[in-house]
């Protein structure tokens, strides 16, 4: 009889304490406490379209530039149907490839399309902030409708920072188990574990560290080689429906430029992917090393005019080499 009788008492302590979780959600939602996970804290947009000649600047940068944008939110005066006679490359990336902090006309596609014979038209897919997920999205939703004979993926260094929830996690839900759908769900939804993640650990308030800022704190990188795989090859899957093919590149840094860089993260990553794509890799970053004003100053992560020139130019040697009868 008395074991019998511990069981609603059991029971009634798990309603307790469930009841109790459940009130203190509600009211640290109520006081102003919210999720640890906030998907506009990362950066996963696409740039307003229809834009003319008009004025950007960030928060931290001390000049502004003029932008241009078409109907899909591209720089980019290319449309959707090509010239008779001509091929298509399309460049995909973060803010390097989409050229922020220069005006039009000075962005890596114009240094590539400069250098490049006029039947082969290079499409600025960049934008801000991206990923290689966020990268594969928008191949999905708008480059695929032009129809690049190639893609170039320059890997994003945004894949390397670590957040509690991945992209592809934020799009999909914790693919990697109970334990990521546990991580996912908590960051997402669970206002307590928002407080107890302060209390226990530094830098909480930052949506995303740098590799060597971990704070002890469990975190996954923005991108996983195995999500850029999936990325890359739901890609490639796509263009083979046009006999496109997709590369992945490097775009050069200060670092590189100043010399010597090192590699990148994501490296050796590309290599096996490349060859088991039978793809190059568009690794620009040796196109000018030493060279002085290449880099904005106010905003080191990014070239100037004069170095996306540079770049496009390699680019533009890259694939008189490697598409036939290019020259």
């Amino acid at each position: 009889m008395r074991r019998h009788a511990r069981r609603p008492r059991a029971l009634l302590g798990v309603v307790t304490a469930v009841v109790v979780l459940l009130g203190a959600e509600v009211g640290l939602g109520l006081s102003g406490v919210g999720t640890a996970y906030n998907v506009d804290d990362i950066g996963s947009w696409r740039f307003v379209a229809n834009l003319r000649d008009s004025e950007s600047r960030g928060p931290r940068d001390q000049h502004s530039f003029r932008v241009t944008t078409n109907g899909d939110g591209l720089r980019t005066s290319l449309a959707v149907a090509r010239s008779p006679g001509t091929r298509r490359v399309a460049i995909m990336g973060d803010s390097t490839v989409f050229g922020w902090g220069v005006d039009d006309g000075g962005s890596v596609a114009d240094g590539a399309t400069a250098a490049l014979p006029p039947s082969i038209e290079v499409l600025n897919a960049g934008q801000p902030g991206y990923s290689s997920t966020m990268a594969a999205w928008l191949f999905d939703e708008v480059v695929a409708a032009y129809q690049p004979d190639v893609t170039v993926l320059f890997v994003p260094m945004h894949d390397t920072n670590l957040v509690l929830v991945s992209d592809r996690e934020a799009m999909e839900g914790g693919g990697g188990g109970p334990a990521a759908g546990l991580r996912v769900f908590l960051a997402r939804n669970s206002h307590i574990y928002a407080l107890l993640r302060g209390w226990i650990f530094d830098g909480t308030d930052r949506p995303w560290l740098m590799p060597d800022q971990a704070s002890g704190e469990p975190r996954v990188p923005r991108v996983s080689d195995a999500e850029r795989t999936k990325a890359l090859a739901g890609m490639a899957a796509r263009a083979a429906g046009w006999a496109g093919t997709v590369w992945v590149g490097y775009l050069p840094f200060k670092q590189d430029i100043e010399g010597p860089g090192g590699e990148r993260p994501t490296a050796a990553w590309a290599n096996t992917w490349s060859a088991e794509h039978h793809a190059p890799v568009a690794d620009l970053r040796g196109c000018c090393v030493g060279q002085a004003g290449l880099v904005l100053a106010d905003q080191p992560g990014h070239l100037t005019r004069e170095g996306n020139a540079a770049a496009g130019r390699a680019l533009a040697a890259l694939l008189v080499a490697q598409l036939p009868g290019a020259q």
